[in-house]
């Protein structure tokens, strides 16, 4: 199973995290920044889930595994940003 993840920044320090099954929202919180989201999402010990779409307001970084949550969350923070700085010009 895949989930999607999805960031949207509310104020520096304190970004929005929206874990959705499709349409349907599964869990919702706060975060410091983008790597402590995917973090704790790494963490997340449901059966069958292998892994995430991670979104960050509008642009995707793609499906990214659990195990590459868990071991480089912040490599795929960094990854994202860069992305979303390109797109948005």
């Amino acid at each position: 199973m895949l989930l999607t993840l999805h960031i949207s920044k509310i104020e520096p320090g304190n970004y929005r995290v929206l874990v959705l099954d499709g349409r349907e929202e599964v869990d919702q919180w706060e975060a410091p920044n983008v790597a402590a989201a995917i973090r704790q999402c790494g963490q997340a010990e449901m059966q069958e889930l292998l892994g995430f779409h991670i979104w960050y307001e509008h642009v995707c970084v793609g499906t990214t595994m659990m195990s590459n949550m868990r071991i480089d969350p912040e490599g795929i923070a960094e990854r994202l940003m860069t992305l979303y700085g390109a797109v948005r010009g």
